[in-house]
């Protein structure tokens, strides 16, 4: 392995930014602004990355560069270097020798975010790894990666503080290569991507608890001079509260500007005004500083209450600024009871074995849930085995049921956890399902890979479809069990909407752009049987809308979506192969059908109603491909 020294010198990350949504002109490295107050910037994060052969391994980064922090408003930036090395540890070395790879190179795709003032973009970081030699003894090995940002100008909206983090997931499109040049087929569900068919994918997350800002730089005039306010959050939701009990939750009111920040008055209006109360130590506001207001709300009704926060400043830009404020009261605490998953799929298990999943309880409500008493029922119940901690569970809280399963015959085998409480008047209800089988020289295993799409009927658009499947086959009852992964993917769509109104004729109706990003949570396993060349496949699945966009005068404004933006219920999605057409475990085949897409919810209030007014409905249809990786 060549010495460090010998390296080329890493240059830095390219960053792909939404000119149109970040309002910032791309330039050359040549029109760069020279900037004084700079710093330098490092950053050391830790992967866990799944590999071929070997699993999941450890890998480290070291990000380093030397950034500005302060940028003036409406000049180019040019462009930052940023220096990378990736250290490889654990059992890679021992992965890339047993394939007798000699060398190893490609390109990193980590996720970061943009955030600050009409600013928070999510970012694709891209990462050149040079070709090198892999190192002819065993240990940890670094990977070079480099690159360089745009040249960006920020506008007058974006002042104030912006920050930069590295999120959770990083993508790698490496390509081993041997002796005689040839690359290391990994086998097709490692070789995904049809544009670099030499590349195996390797799918990295970011080890948890870890500080994961890059940078933090001040967006402003060159000498400000003018007090300018920000106001952190732009609304409280206090969610629900007992009757008779407060709740606090504190606004932050900071100086982003050069001159000393002044507040006249701090305000509560609007119809629930009386349900809230304030306190604070804002005055005055020193350049970059900032106070706090703590807001209570202590309803005494069982209603929904609604008022604003107003603060009033000297500010010429943005004199007077409202948070709003809601909460709902609950005079009569009761609990509420959630399970997860909802329904447990075993899948194949040999008969004479055991398979342990766990169902969760919790607790949501505001009162304690007692669980009364958890059973199976079924005409198979005897063949499912319960063992729980669950007696009181207090509010957010949880307890944990250990389900076993051992089949005594082969074949489907189903019962139901039956779980009483005081958080309803019948049994919580918790499908489980299972298949017998022979095991020994009647399975065999069929890894593949996935490719399709699904058209979404309302929007009138196309969601492509990436994947893998890993399936185990009884060749003696024809029933298999699969591990089904969907990649997240993004689909694009045309929303007929009414643009006018025209007086004595109506709406007048006209197509708007719009599109969203989809990420598929499996729930359980995927079964089926694979019967005289037909294949059927049952797989159940929320839909998950981290971000949705309409896209106005060529800008995409979000319309709602986050982390918990997904389908109120699960999918229920029966797979076949088409009239005509046959499956063969070895080598592949093609699969259909079609489905209805249910309501979304927790996509940010009443985006929830705009959206499921264009998505949800019958009649969407899916077709994919199954390529075998044997």
């Amino acid at each position: 392995m060549e010495s460090t020294s010998n390296r080329r010198p890493p240059c830095g990350i390219k960053k792909k930014l939404a000119a149109a949504v970040l309002a910032a002109a791309v330039g050359g490295a040549g029109s760069s602004l020279a900037i004084a107050d700079s710093v330098d910037v490092n950053l050391q994060l830790m992967y866990s990355c799944e590999y071929p052969l070997i699993g999941v391994q450890p890998l480290s980064a070291d990000i380093s560069s030397h950034m500005p922090l302060t940028i003036p408003v409406n000049e180019p930036t040019g462009a930052f270097d940023l220096n990378i090395v990736a250290t490889a540890m654990g059992n890679t070395w021992t992965g890339l020798n047993i394939v007798s790879a000699t060398t190893i190179e490609g390109m990193a795709y980590a996720d970061s975010n943009l955030s600050g003032n009409n600013l928070n973009l999510d970012l694709t970081v891209p990462m050149i790894i040079d070709q090198q030699p892999v190192p002819p003894s065993a240990g940890d090995f670094d990977l070079i990666a480099y690159g360089e940002t745009p040249s960006l100008t920020f506008m007058e909206n974006n002042e104030g503080e912006v920050i930069i983090v590295v999120e959770d997931n990083l993508r790698m499109a490496m390509i081993a290569r041997r002796a005689d040049g040839s690359y290391v087929d990994f086998g097709g569900s490692w070789h995904s991507d049809p544009d670099n068919p030499e590349a195996f994918i390797v799918s990295c997350t970011a080890d948890a608890g870890q500080d994961q800002e890059l940078h933090r730089f001040t967006v402003g005039g060159d000498t400000p001079t003018d007090p300018r306010i920000s106001v952190t959050p732009d609304e409280l939701d206090f969610g629900n509260v007992q009757g008779g009990l407060t709740v606090t939750e504190s606004v932050t009111v900071s100086n982003t500007g050069g001159a000393e920040l002044g507040i006249h008055n701090i305000t509560l209006a609007g119809p629930d005004a009386g349900a809230f109360s304030e306190s604070n130590d804002c005055t005055t506001v020193a350049a970059g500083d900032s106070c706090t207001i703590d807001v209570t709300f202590y309803p005494v009704n069982e209603d929904s209450f609604s008022a604003e926060l107003v603060i009033e400043s000297n500010d010429a830009e943005e004199p007077s600024v409202s948070v709003a404020l809601m909460g709902s009261s609950v005079m009569t605490p009761t609990p509420e009871i959630t399970v997860n998953p909802e329904s447990v799929s075993f899948g194949m298990v040999q008969v004479g074995d055991a398979a342990t999943q766990t169902v969760t309880i919790g607790n949501t409500g505001l009162e304690s849930l007692f669980v009364d008493s958890i059973s199976i029922t079924g005409s198979e119940a005897s063949e499912f085995i319960e063992n729980n901690d669950c007696t009181t569970v207090a509010p957010d809280a949880t307890c944990a049921i250990t389900i076993s399963f051992s089949p005594t015959a082969t074949g489907n085998r189903a019962a139901t956890l039956e779980i009483e409480s005081n958080a309803a008047d019948t049994a919580t209800l918790v499908p489980l399902s299972g298949q017998g089988s022979t095991g020994g020289g009647n399975t065999v295993d069929f890894p593949m890979s996935l490719t399709g799409e699904s058209f979404i009927k309302k929007p009138h658009g196309t969601v492509p479809l990436t994947g893998g499947i890993q399936a185990v086959l009884d060749l003696a009852t024809g029933d298999f069990v699969a591990d089904l992964t969907l990649d997240p993917s993004h689909g694009e769509f045309e929303i007929l909407y009414p643009l006018y109104n025209i007086p004595f004729l109506g709406p007048i109706m006209g197509w708007i752009t719009s599109d969203a990003d989809v990420e598929f949570e499996m729930v359980g396993q995927t079964t089926g049987t694979l019967v005289d060349g037909v294949l059927t496949a049952h797989a159940t699945m929320y839909i998950k809308l981290p971000r949705v966009r309409v896209i106005g005068l060529g800008i995409p404004l979000p319309i709602g979506g986050g982390d918990e933006c997904r389908t109120s219920e699960a999918i229920e999605i029966e797979l076949k192969t088409p009239e005509g057409e046959q499956f063969d475990p070895f080598l592949g085949g093609n699969l259909e059908a079609t489905y209805t897409l249910p309501p979304v919810e927790n996509c940010g209030g009443w985006f929830d109603g705009f959206i499921n007014m264009f998505m949800a409905g019958p009649d969407n249809t899916i077709h994919v491909s199954l390529e075998a990786d044997l």
